[in-house]
């Protein structure tokens, strides 16, 4: 916040005492202390303890807590590398992770390839040894040094390190290397539809009012929302994280603020409080109406477009049209996919731009009104179904979809807005890369196998010369490094190479 107008940063400009605004569901990002409104922080994320803790004006607050609740402001008193949280992540102990983050395909092939080595040394110094124990020695000792594993243990390393490194320049950013893997073995992809194929910035926006219908069957138009009722419907969204609140509270421009007291988000579903001892709903149509009274109003339908009903003391006003903007490239890209990998869309929305997307995606894989639930649970069955699935979502209320999925993509239009529980993190601006960016992933690993290919003939012709046992050690420990550089040399040209020809 500055001079109360609000700016997205990157968290690594985060400095002390700036003042943040937090909203719901938002995570905390530095040790803080609480200036305005009442916190209750959710610490699951650091200490498995998901009971929130209730904060007060002046109470001090620790990063990595999650805000549920109507919007606070807090003042940065410690710089991110100095937060508590950061301090714990930085013991020790938690090093131990890493090693969870070893190629698998390397891991793999090392399983074998000790164990023969050491075989064809011992079979080559046994083979020698009545002839001439100093040929046997050298023979055992050359194979051992001329086959070591330096080149095969370096390639995968250098390979992913190298594609982690020109994706991060292109605005992809991967938690680390073991996910460029997952991602070659993808071949079925989910989307989130709104915040992640539709771009919420550029959105159009109007206010539909009401047709309801009475007993008469005579219709009745309601008035406009008053200056006041815009004032109550802003300083509901206000509180809300969610990209068509967003859109809803930048649309209302010069519209005053005003307390918000009990606010409420249900996921998937809508937000609610008291704003001015008004009781105010903004959502869905079943979460105003009611699943029951969906038939006694009648409204236009709209294609490519998302309604958000306001509801003010339990009168239903009318609703927002948001008019969605696909992102860039958007046609193309889903075009490109569809050839290789099965592709759905799974949305919390209502099915009114089912017909559009029908132009792209089978009928069949479009899924609407569902809950962070039923997401998930779309994943789970798709994965019992032998897929291995990519969930693309906005970071925000896919959570659980993107923990759940062999890889969790978040696709965000400032990119500190996240889930813990993603894998990555794509610009907006890089989504119509897409393609691009899975096929670079799988380039990745034929470079680590072209890599194993050329380290193998290296350690076949050295073997060849060493159990002749004419072959000294010192000869051996020369040719041995060379075949370290040359791995080295190929994996970061190769790489850089394939990377421009996926244009990144």
């Amino acid at each position: 916040m500055n001079n109360e107008k609000e700016t997205s940063i990157p968290l690594t400009k985060l400095r002390v005492h700036d003042r943040l605004l937090i909203r719901n569901q938002e995570l905390i990002p530095a040790d803080s202390i609480l200036l305005k409104g009442s916190a209750n922080i959710d610490y699951s994320f650091v200490t498995g303890e998901a009971v929130p803790v209730s904060k007060k004006s002046g109470d001090m607050i620790y990063a990595g807590g999650k805000h549920i609740g109507g919007a606070i402001e807090i003042e940065v008193i410690k710089e991110v590398s100095h937060s508590y949280l950061t301090q714990l992540w930085n013991d020790a102990a938690f090093s131990k992770e890493g090693a969870q983050n070893i190629s698998t395909l390397a891991s793999q092939v090392s399983k074998w390839f000790t164990p023969v080595v050491i075989f064809i040394a011992t079979v080559a110094a046994l083979f020698w040894w009545n002839e001439s124990i100093h040929k046997a020695l050298n023979a055992f000792t050359s194979v051992l040094i001329i086959t070591c594993p330096c080149a095969l243990a370096l390639s995968s390393p250098f390979t992913l390190g190298n594609v982690l490194r020109i994706l991060s320049r292109n605005g992809i950013y991967l938690k680390n290397a073991l996910v460029i893997e997952n991602l070659s073995s993808i071949n079925s992809i989910v989307f989130d539809k709104t915040g992640t194929l539709t771009n919420t910035k550029e959105a159009k926006i109007e206010f539909v009012k009401s047709e309801i219908r009475n007993q008469k069957s005579e219709i009745n138009i309601r008035e406009e929302l008053s200056n006041y009722e815009l004032s109550l419907v802003k300083s509901l969204v206000y509180h809300s994280s969610h990209p068509l609140s967003k859109r809803i509270y930048q649309t209302l421009k010069g519209v005053a603020l005003i307390g918000t007291n009990e606010f409420r988000e249900v996921e998937g579903k809508g937000i609610e409080g008291w704003v001015d001892e008004n009781c105010v709903k903004i959502g869905s149509k079943r979460y105003l109406y009611g699943d029951d009274a969906i038939a006694n109003h009648a409204l236009s339908d709209f294609n490519h477009a998302s309604k958000i009903f306001v509801g003010i003391n339990g009168k239903v006003r009318g609703y927002f049209l948001i008019r969605n903007e696909y992102r860039k490239g958007f046609g193309d890209l889903i075009t490109a996919l569809k050839k290789k990998f099965g592709l759905y869309v799974v949305s919390g929305d209502n099915d009114a731009e089912k017909n559009f997307l029908k132009q792209y995606l089978d009928e069949n894989n479009l899924v609407f009104h569902q809950q962070p639930a039923d997401k998930l649970n779309f994943i789970k069955q798709l994965q019992t179904e032998s897929s291995k699935v990519m969930m693309l979502g906005d970071g925000l209320n896919d959570a659980g979809a993107l923990k759940q999925a062999d890889v969790g993509i978040a696709i965000s239009d400032d990119v500190n807005n996240f889930s813990p529980a993603c894998d990555g993190i794509i610009e907006a601006t890089q989504f119509p890369k897409l393609n691009s960016f899975l096929q670079f992933s799988k380039d990745g690993l034929y470079i680590i196998k072209a890599s194993f290919a050329i380290s193998l003939l290296y350690n076949l012709l050295g073997i060849y010369l060493a159990v002749q046992g004419t072959m000294s050690p010192i000869v051996a420990a020369i040719l041995m490094p060379i075949s370290s550089v040359t791995i080295i040399v190929f994996t970061t040209l190769a790489s850089n190479v394939v990377g421009r020809k996926r244009g990144f």
